[in-house]
């Protein structure tokens, strides 16, 4: 990520404004009622279950703020440079389980009789603007002079690259820097860079990657118990490296710690060579992935330049970036699309005769002087750019895996049920059979799984209208370079920078359909009586499983929508229009049907305060589902005491079919018939949790060899 152009200056500058900003916390201003949308951030509609207080300290740890202010039915902050807001930006926040809905463009409190007025600076201070440095606008004169291919991808190059000058004084610097500041406190300490400015592939003001793996001498002493929780443990480590960081101001600068994000971080700028970094702790897989890309781009000499061409392309387009498609996604598209070419080999091949290096059950380490025949292709770095927009233009990403361990593609079906993938795909099996919720997320848009981490997706934050950005982006990129390759390409980047591409994005939907699947996997024998075996009144055991595994979670999912969600539910069995009130589906219903839809209709916010009601029930008799649906009970009890009625009138209503799949798996389908957001917060809800009731109660099931009869003996009447 590019950070913006800043100086020692405008460091003080922003210092003495942070001084400042506290004095001005109900948002008035000299300034007008502008909010820039680069910096400025709306929640709207507010949460109905956090306080003013509680939102206004959660979105001051973003960084400075420069001024705030309520509405009736939003709030607006806006801080003093756009990191802060590229952070929230990234990903969805949740305060006390309920979605902050929050948006970049603020512009709805200039009335519509009244010209938006940019802020005027006042006599003394300047107004510090985010410019990115290789914006196509403020680089272009260089390439306008060149007239071969050549020559404007050498200009190009020469004013988007990280120079080695400045990575060897700017860069380089950092980590034996942090090193001798960290090893006072923790002695083990190491320190690596990982990322863009390993691989080679890094644009000027861009960001540092940084792994510090601390050792154990100046941690507590219960870090040495197991199962420690990943919480504890993160929450420890920012206290403790915050302090350091705090204490010495003259190196770090708007320190932002993101303790909760898939990956935490912790974000800072460093002062004596002014270069954004962000530090992170949990693995240093990342390290291993970046010498993997570096060997990439090393491989061949076409291959760096190329790289980087597309990188820039893709910057330039709009299509990389916060809940676009990310860096890595993309250069493990690109790296997928060589070995396709023969410019690089499947990672599988250069693990091949090394001895494994495993780092979190996966093998991290390839032997860079494997010896690989010359490659065959003689291609031009202009024809390979046209040949990777060409190949990608209409590709088909619905329901494919691309796999860069091998570079192959498999149907999404293959993870499924995944015992069916190739030996080599062993350490994803094991991995897959020992944590069972961490599979491959193959329900995305776009599924490049990591060719390190097997059970990651390197496009998972893609959605739909994103890919099919991509889409166009590569149509129509596809016809400049046709165009211009009966000249041998020259011009072909003034052209492809230099022409306004048509809308490339399509505007967001709202999301009223969700999908997940629910795979058989070791749970398929579950709920089967315990005479299975030496039954023989059975012809057909193997499909009899099958047909008992669909009962048992045809109806499993009912109840859980009528226990633990509260909702009553009617049945239609495939077209059906009818619906029907029926207690139990019975085997008859599930044998005969591949898809049953429910109709569910409900009031009731049992999301609402529920890990404050979810205390552990030490009754091993009861299953999941059972636990679960006491938790929603005491939920209801404590929203009737605190007269919360916003949460106990809700309307919700919505149509959630259930298919039978092959291999052996259930799709849940939910479309919403609801207004507002009340559909989001319960999808959300129910993304969270389904799964895991399910595999939980089917486990219970198993050890304790229940039926699903004997499951719910003591079962309540559903909801009315």
């Amino acid at each position: 990520m590019n950070s913006e152009v800043s100086t020692d200056t405008s460091v003080q500058h922003t210092s003495k404004q942070v001084a400042t900003s506290s004095n001005n916390h109900d948002g008035k201003s000299e300034e007008g009622p502008f909010y820039p949308p680069e910096r400025s951030i709306c929640v709207s509609p507010l949460p109905k279950s956090v306080s003013r207080d509680e939102l206004v300290h959660f979105l001051h740890q973003f960084g400075a703020v420069k001024r705030e202010r309520f509405r009736r039915r939003s709030f607006i902050i806006e801080y003093y440079n756009n990191k802060p807001v590229e952070v929230l930006m990234s990903k969805t926040y949740f305060l006390q389980n309920e979605k902050l809905c929050l948006k970049k463009k603020i512009d709805c409190d200039v009335p519509k009789n009244k010209k938006k007025t940019s802020p005027i600076p006042t006599e003394g201070k300047k107004v510090v603007e985010n410019i990115d440095p290789i914006n196509y606008n403020l680089i272009c004169h260089v390439i306008l002079k060149e007239v071969t291919f050549d020559r404007e991808l050498a200009a190009l190059l020469n004013e988007i690259q990280l120079s080695d000058a400045e990575l060897m004084t700017r860069y380089k610097v950092i980590c034996p820097h942090l090193t001798d500041i960290f090893k006072l406190t923790f002695p083990e300490c190491t320190i690596f860079s990982f990322g863009s400015t390993v691989a080679g592939l890094s644009f000027k003001e861009c960001d540092l990657d940084i792994y510090m793996y601390l050792g154990k001498i100046g941690l507590p002493s219960f870090f040495n118990q197991p199962n420690l929780s990943q919480q504890i443990i993160t929450t420890v480590i920012f206290k403790r490296v915050r302090k350091i960081m705090y204490s010495m101001k003259f190196i770090f600068a708007d320190i932002i710690a993101i303790p909760k994000a898939k990956t935490p971080i912790i974000k800072f700028r460093y002062l004596p060579t002014n270069v954004s970094c962000d530090i992170s702790f949990k693995n240093g897989l990342g390290v291993y992935k970046s010498n993997f890309l570096r060997y990439c781009t090393l491989r061949d000499v076409r291959l760096k330049p190329l790289m980087l061409l597309i990188k820039y392309w893709a910057k330039h387009l709009g299509i990389t970036g916060g809940g676009r498609i990310s860096n890595y996604g993309l250069v493990c598209l690109v790296i997928f699309y060589f070995q396709q070419v023969d410019l690089l080999p499947p990672l599988l091949e250069l693990q091949r005769n090394c001895m494994p290096l495993i780092i979190n059950g996966w093998q991290v380490n390839f032997d860079e002087n494997t010896p690989l025949p010359p490659s065959s292709n003689t291609r031009s770095i202009p024809q390979l750019f046209h040949d990777f927009v060409s190949f990608y233009a209409e590709f088909i990403f619905s329901s494919r895996v691309l796999c860069l361990l091998d570079g192959k593609i498999y149907a999404a079906s293959d993870f499924v049920n995944f015992f069916k993938l190739p030996d080599y795909m062993h350490r994803y099996k094991s991995y897959v059979t020992m944590n069972n919720t961490k599979k491959l997320d193959i329900e995305r848009a776009m599924c490049v799984q990591d060719p390190f981490e097997l059970d990651q997706n390197t496009t998972a934050i893609t959605p739909e209208r994103v890919l099919i950005a991509f889409h166009r982006c590569c149509a129509f990129s596809l016809e400049i370079c046709q165009s211009v390759s009966e000249d041998n390409y020259n011009d072909l980047l003034k052209t492809l920078f230099g022409r306004t591409p048509p809308n490339m994005v399509p505007p967001k939907k709202k999301k009223k359909i969700y999908k997940k699947i629910i795979p058989a996997g070791q749970y398929i024998k579950a709920g089967l009586p315990a005479n299975f075996e030496q039954r023989t009144d059975i012809v057909d055991k193997e499909q009899n499983i099958k047909e008992n595994w669909y009962y048992v979670v045809f109806n499993l999912i009912k109840d859980i929508y009528e226990m633990v969600f509260k909702l009553q539910v009617e049945v239609l069995f495939d077209h059906d229009t009818k619906r029907q009130k029926i207690a139990t589906l019975s085997d008859v219903h599930t044998k005969n049907h591949k898809k049953i839809t429910f109709y569910c209709t409900g009031n009731k916010c049992v999301w609402r305060n529920r890990k404050k009601n979810n205390r552990m029930l030490l009754d091993v008799q009861l299953s999941a589902l059972e636990k679960e649906a006491i938790v929603s009970d005491k939920v209801l009890e404590q929203l009737v005491l605190e007269q919360q009625n916003d949460a106990t009138n809700i309307q919700l209503n919505f149509f959630c079919t259930l298919e039978k799949m092959d291999p052996t798996a259930v799709s849940i389908t939910m479309s919403s018939e609801c207004a507002g957001n009340i559909f989001r917060c319960f999808e959300c809800f129910a993304d969270s949790i389904i799964s895991k009731i399910i595999e939980k109660t089917l486990l219970h099931m198993l050890q304790f060899q229940k039926t699903y009869s004997q499951l719910l003996q003591n079962r309540q009447p559903s909801p009315s």
